[in-house]
């Protein structure tokens, strides 16, 4: 995981489940991904135990993790080659060790990357393409007028922006991006009912247990919450719970345990697949405890 300075604490995911994991009597350690060590075909950790609900910390102690039943992958994005080098190394100790399971499996976080996952169904998607040519971004402002450009490899709404068709400099803003993130990007037709909510699912073993409409602020199409988006309660429609049902198998075939898929107009726009959110505003916004749902699940694993 990402280290605690850089994470809320008080509405994190990871730290939902941590704390859950210890009100159940799991045995948590934390460590870092610079903290890896492939030796032949065995990983290892220096990790740390978590003492209690405080967070603390207890001394620093190296473990092979087969040591480990599960081993949760919750390191948030850029996806770059530092993520895709600990994703890789985690995938040969994966080959060639029964444990632990992982959270998610490293081949399907390697694999099936957030942004370009949803080509995998694209007739539950708006228009997508992803390029870097200007040309081809033109031919989607003539026949959309307004689309969404998104970097491939981030998170949180970083980098994203939305050009129309009668913007003079809507070439330059493209090119800017194409030069600044240095892949193509993702061009999408722009929906326009987002000012009525993104909705996060989160899917635990391929099915729907929680859900939250995040409305962004008047004025904005960016609906993350860390943006000044709301979180609000809601539900799944029959097409959405259509497109949950549709993914449900390539889901568990590819042992994706944990997922966080993003609709919008009933329409796919992204898969979840490092560190899925939204744990926290569910169970406020339904008194519920989706982190004690998780746990049992994955204990069941076992």
């Amino acid at each position: 995981m990402d280290e605690f300075s850089k994470l809320n604490i008080e509405t994190d995911t990871t730290i939902s489940l941590i704390k859950e994991g210890l009100e159940l009597g799991v045995d948590i350690w934390i460590t870092h991904p610079a903290k890896l060590t492939l030796n032949k075909n065995v990983a290892s950790v220096k990790a740390s135990r978590i003492e209690n609900e405080t967070l603390k910390i207890n001394v620093e102690k190296e473990f092979t993790i087969n040591n480990f039943d599960f081993f949760f992958i919750r390191q948030d994005p850029p996806f770059d080659m530092n993520y895709l080098t600990n994703i890789y190394l985690l995938e040969v100790h994966n080959k060639f060790n029964l444990k632990p399971f992982f959270i998610n499996e490293p081949s399907g976080i390697k694999n099936f990357t957030e942004k370009i996952f949803p080509l995998y169904f694209m007739q539950l998607m708006p228009d997508t393409i992803i390029t870097s040519d200007t040309k081809v971004l033109q031919k989607m402002l003539n026949k959309h007028k307004s689309v969404v450009v998104k970097p491939l490899y981030f998170k949180g709404g970083e980098g994203i922006i939305k050009l129309l068709k009668d913007q003079l400099n809507y070439k330059e803003k493209f090119e800017s991006m194409i030069k600044k993130f240095k892949t193509p990007l993702v061009v999408q037709k722009f929906l326009e009912k987002v000012n009525f909510g993104d909705k996060r699912v989160l899917l635990i073993d391929g099915k729907p247990f929680g859900v939250l409409n995040r409305i962004p602020k008047s004025g904005e199409f960016k609906a993350n919450l860390h943006l000044g988006g709301r979180a609000a309660k809601t539900s799944l429609t029959g097409r959405e719970n259509n497109i949950c049902k549709h993914l449900e198998p390539f889901l568990k075939i590819n042992k994706l345990f944990f997922v966080g898929i993003d609709l919008i107009d009933e329409k796919l726009t992204e898969i979840n697949v490092t560190s899925p959110t939204g744990m926290t505003q569910i169970n406020q916004l339904y008194s519920v405890n989706l982190s004690k749902v998780f746990w049992r699940k994955l204990l069941k694993k076992i």
